[in-house]
């Protein structure tokens, strides 16, 4: 198996997100804005290490990837009543999945915030999550 590409690894972050009831939109790659209203989610790279970890060319990644789980904020009574179950759902959902369908070898830690956020100029209301993932192969 080679070495797992971020593209791949957030890929499989949004397959597990979008098994959610509640979420409306989970794309693989983030849009500039949220058209229209409701929970969305969109993963992006925070930070991480690739390394080489044999002679034979293999290798592994620690990643931190961030997960923002939010709606627009509109109303903050009905945001929260919208949002807060979230904040169990979506890492009992990424743990579930726990490789991935295969791109990382575990899910290691999830942390979370929750609050007022921003994306693409548009206030938002919700979780922002810290995933962090291993995932070992050959580099290619």
């Amino acid at each position: 198996m080679t070495l797992a590409t971020l593209a791949t690894i957030i890929a499989g972050i949004q397959d597990e997100i979008l098994t959610l009831a509640d979420i409306r939109l989970a794309p693989d790659v983030p849009p500039e804005q949220l058209a229209g209203g409701g929970v969305f989610a969109v993963v992006y790279p925070a930070s991480g290490r690739f390394e080489q970890t044999t002679s034979d060319s293999r290798g592994q990644g620690a990643h931190t990837l961030h997960l923002m789980v939010a709606t627009p904020q509109t109303n903050l009574r009905s945001d929260w009543a919208r949002i807060i179950a979230l904040g169990t759902t979506v890492p009992n959902a990424i743990l579930h999945g726990a490789t991935l369908g295969g791109a990382i070898l575990q899910s290691e830690q999830i942390r979370y915030t929750f609050g007022p956020l921003e994306w693409g100029g548009q206030q938002m209301f919700g979780w922002l999550f810290e995933i962090d993932v291993l995932t070992v192969g050959l580099i290619t």
